[in-house]
């Protein structure tokens, strides 16, 4: 589960020929009386409701048995599963555990050896020194990124276990592998490459225990990867040899579309699985609009149509006991990986199936969902590369000197109906509140009564903050070479001053260094308040130039932007030039803004 920003799992608080993208569909499910089907003018004139408060009584946590659940997502079995070839883990045990890595790695080994569409690379090696597989998917035997660009199509990018307690997206992915192998899928590579990683986190996998009241397996994997930390909270920082390896093969694939799959488990429903897309201010309109527009409504009708799967964009309910309230989804920050991949400018999908949900009720209907998925970017292939390359070229061109939004709230994107259940009030017991201080007097429980509920989708993220950029990019002080090798590793360019010179520039002046009460992602996160002001600065020799005139200017304002919520500011890259030695006074912000390029020579800094 990718998580609410605003509560822990535990407890949900109430609650090739480049074609031209045709006019949206309406999605199943969903009501077509509101700003989805242009989001760049929802902001300005959608019905609004305000701010979404979390409220603290009553609220809802999950069953501790989910067998009790009524209807929790068993539905029909959707599409055949292949037979030829070998099986998994969960089908040969009869979905009664989940594989470990060494067992995904066996299984996937055996294909690529006797079938010509299937390759094998290690994208990394984990913490504890487990191999991260990339599995390559292609008719002409697609190894490296050049015979990648040999092709002329494009990549899609499917990943799963990033949380290794969420299990069925990596058994649906060993299913998929199989099948296009044998030729059963093998219609999914007429227009793309496909790209797998099964088992993002090899070590979270291997450390079994007790899984989180999920409906099966009895044993699962953890959230957490062998340094204990959240793989899809450090798309920012990229301090974990997966993601940074991960971040790299966006870099050099540069998939056109990413599938990130996990497990949801907050409010009570009748869906097997829900889905959303980036939904941070800052990225590209055009991509959201694109997927609520077209991509989900077809692959939510096929799901239903042909598979007889029932889904509903991701969230739970903002208030379990009032759901009229709306139905949210408030991960909004650039660290989540859905988020981050659209401020890239590329489409992407977060899938999360329903843990009350039977454990082969979920691995089937995820396999279903992206099998959609890709039957769809296949046969769309050419409009979605027109669309992400048209996407570049406006960051490049005109990113530079907008607003950028550093603060937001949740409105209204949509209305969705979501088929749940009717609840009642169920006191939290003394031990209850002892484990979970923060429950209030109630949790809500679903009975047997099934109910839809046709609420706001509360999704979209109106900026409540926001900064202007500067005409031309930032300038990074020497000295911080942490930083800038993060640069690098998002593949931003760079260019290093060769020469000193003497620019107009800004500077940010600090009035304020202030720290979270508590750890975070093993960091104490930092708030820096201030103003840009103007100045007349003497570039030393060595300064590192980031221009904003590049497909990743998205990314590079997140990043250098101090009132970012992810910018490296926050992550404390910049703690000791930010506070200074023996003394209460704030220090430097050790970035400058420039309205023109320097009139120094530069350098093209190597990627990394």
């Amino acid at each position: 589960m990718r998580g609410l920003s605003s509560v822990v799992w535990m407890a949900i608080a109430v609650g090739a020929q480049a074609a031209e993208p045709g006019p949206v569909a309406k999605a199943p499910g969903i009501l077509v009386n509101s700003p989805i089907m242009a989001l760049s003018a929802a902001a300005a004139g959608a019905q609004a409701v305000g701010p979404v408060a979390v409220a603290k009584d009553p609220v809802a946590i999950p069953a501790k048995d989910p067998a009790t659940v009524p209807d929790a997502g068993k539905v029909a079995p959707g599409r055949a599963v292949n037979q030829a070839g070998p099986r998994t883990v969960v089908e040969s045990t009869g979905y009664a555990r989940t594989s470990l890595h060494g067992e995904v790695m066996d299984f996937i080994r055996q294909i690529a050896a006797t079938s010509p569409r299937v390759a094998l690379a290690t994208l990394t090696q984990s913490a504890e020194g487990r191999d991260v597989p990339l599995v390559i998917l292609s008719q002409e035997r697609v190894r490296t990124p050049a015979e990648l660009r040999a092709t002329a199509k494009p990549a899609v990018l499917l990943m799963a276990n990033i949380h290794a307690g969420e299990v069925e997206g990596k058994e649906a992915c060993q299913m998929l592998i199989r099948d296009v192998a044998s030729g059963r899928l093998a219609g999914l590579l007429e227009h793309q490459v496909v790209l797998i990683l099964p088992i993002f986190n090899a070590d979270g996998n291997d450390t079994l225990g007790h899984n989180r009241h999920d409906d099966g397996p009895e044993l699962a994997g953890v959230r957490h990867n062998g340094q204990y930390l959240d793989l899809n909270r450090d798309y920012a920082k990229l301090e974990s040899p997966e993601v940074r390896a991960l971040v790299a093969l966006l870099v050099h694939w540069d998939p056109v579309l990413v599938v990130d799959m996990h497990t949801t488990n907050g409010s009570y429903h009748r869906e097997p699985v829900t889905y959303t897309t980036g939904g941070n201010p800052n990225q590209p309109k055009a991509l959201a609009e694109y997927m609520w527009g077209r991509l989900f409504p077809a692959v939510a009708g096929s799901m239903r149509a042909r598979d007889g799967w029932e889904t509903v964009p991701y969230g739970s309910f903002a208030d379990a006991g009032h759901p009229e309230k709306g139905w949210e989804n408030d991960s909004i920050e650039a660290r989540y990986g859905t988020n981050y991949v659209a401020l890239r400018n590329r489409l992407t999908i977060l899938d999360e199936n329903y843990s009350y949900a039977d454990f082969k009720t979920r691995v089937l209907s995820s396999l279903d969902f992206i099998t959609a998925v890709l039957e769809y970017s296949d046969a769309h292939a050419g409009e979605i590369v027109a669309l992400v390359r048209r996407a570049d070229a406006e960051t490049r061109e005109s990113f530079a000197g907008q607003s950028v939004a550093t603060g937001w709230r949740l409105d209204r994107l949509d209305d969705v109906t979501i088929r749940g259940f009717e609840h009642v009030r169920t006191p939290v017991t003394a031990a209850e509140r002892a484990k979970y201080p923060w429950l209030g007097e109630y949790r809500m429980t679903p009975t047997a009564v099934q109910r839809d509920y046709t609420v706001p989708y509360l999704a979209l993220a109106v900026p409540t903050l926001t900064v202007a950029l500067p005409a031309a990019g930032y300038v990074v002080l020497p000295g911080q070479n942490d930083a800038v090798a993060n640069l690098r590793a998002h593949g931003i360019a760079l260019e290093r001053l060769d020469q000193p010179c003497t620019v107009k520039a800004e500077r940010f002046v600090v009035g304020k260094v202030a720290t979270a009460k508590s750890i975070y992602q093993g960091h104490v996160l930092v708030t820096v308040s201030g103003e840009w002001v103007p100045a007349e600065v003497e570039l030393p020799a060595g300064a590192v130039i980031v221009d904003l005139h590049q497909p990743l200017a998205r990314v590079i304002a997140v990043l250098l932007e101090p009132s970012s919520t992810d910018s490296l500011a926050t992550w404390g890259f910049f703690n000791r030039p930010l506070v200074r030695q023996w003394s209460s006074e704030p220090g430097d912000y050790p970035v400058l803004r420039l309205a023109a390029r320097p009139a120094g020579p530069t350098t093209i800094m190597p990627a990394e």
